[in-house]
Order: structure tokens, then C-alpha cells, then sequence
């Protein structure tokens, strides 16, 4: 979760002025990134950049209730559309933006000469989730937001480069007619709370030992749980777990499947220390630990289907009968 640090409604009327010299300026050290290797949210240090300032929070900006690091990853997806603005005093900006907007959702990191992250922005609509078929409810165009995230001690000052990058409009959206272009209507300051846990103590599914509540992640997200082979969330959806699947063997009495979005060798060497003399089986993207406490036996399985989605987590317990 984020604390609102302020929000700072801005008139139209000033973001409809002609370009001023600042503008100017910014456009002028703007160049595009030539062949980049990776799309932006595909970038191991991007990825982990965002993570270390946003967290596992969730949030309703491009999406709704949802992961906010997943919201500003998706709006730096294209390869061909990544911008870098270098700056007078060192700083500088690297942006994109979500092509399936064309821009309308876009995002930039904004870093200091020694490319540390000081502040991070996202355009969006403040979108809610949607209720069954329906399309998620956004702000309309005319009256997007400007987002921008700072550490816990950084002042709202420091994200000044990003008014400014936020004010360049994508050609697609610049094209619109005036009545129809797109303006930032409103902008609004968040301290993170990175250190925050993605999951709460209700999550934990009944029936799950507390003697293996250390080998769950703080810094993942919930994906699903299961307690007496009964599926608790998410509600709806057919029983199917992991350590089912590894071998048509019982259903666990208790398991709880986790996302985390760290490298996967990094989740393998945590549980590496965490599961300390369980046996260790697999290889590349799938590893299972298998060990036992006082409770029963447990697995815990790691799984990586692609870099996108992250690293699965699912810890699965049998109690001894």
C-alpha cells in the first residue's frame, strides 16, 4: 500500500499553453534509444528498479487493483518507442510508453548521474477494475494524471524533470484533434512504502503450519491458496496446484502459491538457505525442495514459466496423520 503524500490539481489552461522554453529544452536533449536489446519492462535492472521503489503495492492507475510495478512495466513495453532525455545537471530520463494506448498510458524513470532511481512518473487514467464483461472505467483522455512516485525523504521538488516529460505528447496522441488531445488535468505525489509485505497474515489458508511460515516471501504477491483440498483464492476457479501436478500424488492439506518478481536465481539461493537440508531436485526454470518439521513434509516449488509473469512460488504442506 502507498501513502498519498499531496495531490496537486493543475487548470487545463496551463497545460494548454504554448511550448515554452523548458519544453524546449527537454525536447531538444530527447533522442530515441537505438536498438535496445530489451523492451524496458523486460530489463532485469528496469525491473528491479521499479520493485525497489513501488514495492508490492497495488493500486487503480492504468489498471484496476492491481499491481502498481506491473501497471508501470506494462506502459514501458515497446521496443521501438523508448526515449532518453539528458539533462544539464547530470540527470537524466528514460521513458516509454503502452502501445495499445499509443501513449495515452505511459511511464518514465527519472535517475541521478550515478543511475540511481530518485523519482518515477505514470500517466494514467485512475482506472477501476472492471465488474464482470465490462471495460475497466477510466478518466477520459481530456483529464489524465500524472503520477510520480518518490522514496520515503524525497521532496515533491525532485520530480520536476517529469512535469515536463509528462507534457510531450506521444505523435499518435498529438495528432488528435485539440478538443480530443490529451491533458494532464491533475497531479498527484506518492511516497512509497516499498518495504511493505505483498500479502497479509489472512492470506495464509487454513491449515497451513506456522512452523513453515519463514519459507514465504514478505517482498511477493499472493497468487493463489488451498486448504483441504479446497481452492481459497481466487474464488472460482478449478482446484489445480502445482505440487498436484508434480506426480499425481495427494492433495496437500495446506499450500499457498506466491509471485515474486526478483530473478529467479535469487528466489532458488533464498530458499537455498531458508530450506536448509530439504532435498533439492530439478533444474533451468523449475526447482522443488522437499523436506519435513514436526508438522509433515513440505515442498516448496519454484517455477519460472517465462521472465514476464515471475517466479511462482508454491509452498505445500501434509500434515502427519
Amino acid at each position: 500500500m502507498l501513502s498519498l503524500c499531496a495531490a496537486l490539481c493543475l487548470p487545463l489552461s496551463s497545460m494548454a499553453q504554448a511550448i515554452s522554453a523548458e519544453d524546449a529544452a527537454f525536447v531538444a536533449a530527447t533522442v530515441p534509444v537505438p536498438s535496445p536489446p530489451l523492451r524496458l519492462s523486460a530489463h532485469p535492472e528496469i525491473r528491479a528498479d521499479v520493485f525497489k521503489l513501488l514495492g508490492y503495492a497495488r493500486g487503480s492507475y492504468t489498471q484496476g487493483n492491481t499491481l502498481i510495478a506491473r501497471q508501470v512495466l506494462d506502459s514501458m513495453q515497446p521496443l521501438d518507442n523508448i526515449t532518453r532525455t539528458m539533462l544539464p545537471d547530470g540527470r537524466s530520463v528514460l521513458a516509454s510508453i503502452d502501445a495499445d494506448t499509443h501513449g495515452a498510458w505511459r511511464a518514465a524513470m527519472l535517475f541521478d548521474p550515478q543511475r540511481k532511481l530518485l523519482a518515477l512518473g505514470l500517466v494514467n487514467g485512475h482506472c477501476q477494475a472492471a465488474i464482470g464483461d465490462a471495460t475497466p472505467a477510466c478518466l477520459p483522455s481530456t483529464h489524465a494524471v500524472l503520477t510520480l512516485f518518490l522514496p520515503p525523504g524525497a521532496q515533491d521538488e525532485t520530480a520536476a524533470p517529469l512535469l515536463v516529460w509528462a507534457r510531450q505528447l506521444p505523435t499518435m496522441l498529438a495528432q488528435a484533434a485539440p478538443d480530443q488531445r490529451q491533458s494532464i488535468a491533475a497531479v498527484e505525489y506518492i511516497t512509497t512504502r516499498p518495504g511493505q509485505p505483498g500479502w497479509e497474515p489472512r492470506d495464509v489458508p487454513p491449515g497451513f503450519p506456522a512452523s513453515l511460515l519463514h519459507l514465504l516471501l514478505p517482498n511477493a504477491e499472493l497468487h493463489s491458496s488451498s486448504s483441504a483440498g479446497k481452492l481459497i483464492a481466487p474464488a472460482g476457479l478449478p482446484m489445480r496446484t502445482q505440487a498436484a501436478e508434480a506426480g499425481g500424488e495427494p492433495m496437500p492439506d495446506a499450500s499457498i502459491t506466491l509471485r515474486s518478481y526478483a530473478d529467479f536465481h535469487w528466489v532458488l539461493n533464498t530458499y537455498a538457505t531458508l530450506a536448509q537440508g530439504a532435498q533439492v531436485k530439478g533444474h533451468d526454470d523449475k526447482v522443488v525442495f522437499t523436506g519435513s518439521d514436526a508438522s509433515g513434509r513440505y515442498t516448496v516449488t519454484l517455477s519460472e514459466p517465462d521472465k514476464d509473469d515471475g517466479v511462482f512460488i508454491t509452498v505445500a504442506s501434509w500434515r502427519t496423520k
